[in-house]
């Protein structure tokens, strides 16, 4: 592990042997390498391991298995092992440019704050990805303003310190842990920055396997449980990890399911 590294990129992971690759590919291109790759794996069943470990030529790579599957604590794990002096967090199918790690330093220098939120970008950027995204980030962006800000999914880039004094992510939360860390630092009078010029990609493979009336919808139904001060601590519809874990599903059966739930939560939360 890289000892002065400036970054400790923290990616959590559970059968991303096609995905994973991509983005380690991406840091491989860098052209400033002042990072480290920490890989924390939930017990991967593919061969995840064997083609992340194939990178540590390009970059100080370490690859932790754990036993628990859980996204807050693979990257609160992550974060322990970390020797950074930022943690950048990202989901193992996103996608960044080569001048992604340079142009982030320059920024963090030059804003100096200790959180801070890329923009995201579409994986194909139709007319309509384009005019959507635009929307997200710029919620996102107006969000920072507001007492219950918003973060970029999950790509979010904190201080070691801060997230040390944050104590992590809640590894109770089913999800929405990103958001819940952004906003647990406004309280204590840490308001995230939003950089324009950094980019993350973000892939649409969820959408894909789902559709993407059923991934919006559930992601409304997150945002609800946060806008009403509701942690999302049940599996109140299914949201699993990793890149093994799509199965083939009756897309209007399970919309059905999921509105039933959300009229159900709606009615108890105003009732």
């Amino acid at each position: 592990m890289l000892k002065n590294a400036f970054f400790s990129v923290v990616i959590p992971t559970l059968n991303e042997e096609n995905y994973l690759p991509k983005l380690l590919s991406d840091f491989a291109k860098q052209k400033q390498k002042n990072f480290c790759v920490i890989v924390v794996d939930a017990n991967s069943v593919d061969k995840t391991k064997q083609r992340a470990l194939k990178f540590s030529k390009f970059f100080p790579l370490t690859f932790y298995t754990v036993d628990k599957q859980n996204v807050s604590y693979q990257k609160n794990f992550g974060a322990q092992k970390a020797k950074g002096v930022y943690l950048l967090f990202l989901d193992a199918d996103a996608r960044i440019g080569t001048m992604f790690t340079k142009n982030l330093t320059i920024d963090i220098l030059k804003k100096k704050g200790s959180l801070f939120l890329p923009t995201l970008i579409a994986e194909y950027g139709s007319a309509k990805n384009r005019a959507l995204f635009k929307l997200i980030n710029y919620v996102i962006e107006l969000s920072q303003f507001l007492t219950k800000p918003l973060s970029s999914g999950g790509s979010l880039f904190v201080s070691k310190k801060l997230f040390s004094d944050l104590k992590g992510f809640k590894e109770n939360l089913y999800m929405s842990e990103d958001h819940d860390l952004v906003q647990r630092a406004r309280k204590q009078g840490v308001k995230a920055k939003f950089l324009k010029d950094i980019r993350v990609m973000v892939c649409f493979r969820r959408m894909k396997k789902e559709g993407q009336i059923i991934v919006l919808y559930k992601y409304l139904l997150a945002l609800i449980y946060m806008l009403v001060d509701r942690k999302m601590t049940d599996k109140v519809f299914m949201y699993e990890m990793g890149g093994g874990r799509y199965k083939d599903v009756v897309r209007e059966k399970r919309l059905q399911k999921i509105i039933r739930k959300t009229s159900a939560f709606l009615v108890d939360s105003l009732s």
